[in-house]
């Protein structure tokens, strides 16, 4: 299964699937907005090996400058279910959600666009490889969901935030 309601937090089990969803995902982007990526990488937890996460690809898409975006035809975007999410205001970011359920409001795919190599590409990759290269660190992220998880299962916005002390713990390693 993939994809979660609005608002609602699930974990699955690791699935071997999410590497070739990811991979199909990006031909299609590739299609879309090829000519404006620098480079397009799987992230967040179903990027990292052998643990629970919720069951949405986030696709991190790295461009020269963030002007590259007025590039992006955001008509062909929604055609293929993407929409930018322009209640997301983030310095050096703008997100596009993919919905399979726009009824339910349920997204399987994030996209997170920022400056390639800039300080949330270096971010976001840096977290996914030390929590591949680290399994017991990933384990403890792990665990630390999985009771955000149980404290929020109807509020996204609390469990984002609560993972942002151990997500910075990490980054100061970098």
């Amino acid at each position: 299964m993939l994809g979660v309601n609005k608002g609602k937090v699930i974990l699955a089990s690791h699935d071997s699937s999410w590497r070739s969803l990811f991979d199909e995902e990006k031909t299609l982007l590739n299609s879309l907005i090829g000519d404006q990526a620098e480079d397009i990488q799987h992230m967040g937890s179903t990027a990292i090996n052998g643990i629970q996460a919720k069951p949405i690809i986030d696709i991190l898409v790295g461009v020269t400058a963030m002007e590259d975006i007025k590039a992006f035809d955001e008509e062909k975007l929604r055609e293929q279910g993407y929409f930018r999410l322009k209640k997301v205001v983030l310095e050096g970011k703008v997100v596009f959600a993919k919905f399979s359920s726009l009824e339910n409001l349920t997204k399987t795919h994030i996209l997170h666009v920022v400056e390639h190599n800039g300080g949330w590409w270096k971010a976001h990759t840096f977290f996914r490889d030390y929590l591949n290269e680290h399994p017991e660190t990933a384990n403890a992220y792990e665990r630390h969901k999985q009771e955000l998880a149980e404290r929020y299962p109807d509020n996204e916005k609390a469990y984002t935030d609560g993972k942002k002390m151990f997500v910075d713990q990490v980054l100061a390693k970098q």
